[in-house]
């Protein structure tokens, strides 16, 4: 699995991520959201955001949002 940072996007990506993760702020759960399966992933969520994804979590009480991995799409991406 490769994880990756904003920084080693490339611009275009990088803008759409920025746009996503403003829309994020206000309500994490708009778009292409699903919640991940299996017990390691409980309370993780993933963001499709065209070949990558942002897998996330969310703390209701303190009205956070915290993204734990960016990922490029590929058949081993949540292995």
């Amino acid at each position: 699995m490769s994880c990756l940072t904003l920084k080693g996007l490339p611009g275009s990506v990088r803008t759409r991520f920025t746009r996503t993760l403003d829309k994020m702020a206000t309500d994490p759960f708009e778009g292409n959201v699903k919640a991940l399966s299996g017990q390691e992933w409980k309370s993780v969520f993933r963001r499709r955001i065209g070949d990558y994804r942002i897998l996330f979590t969310v703390n209701h009480q303190e009205q956070m949002v915290f993204i734990l991995r960016v990922l490029i799409r590929s058949n081993d991406t949540y292995a």
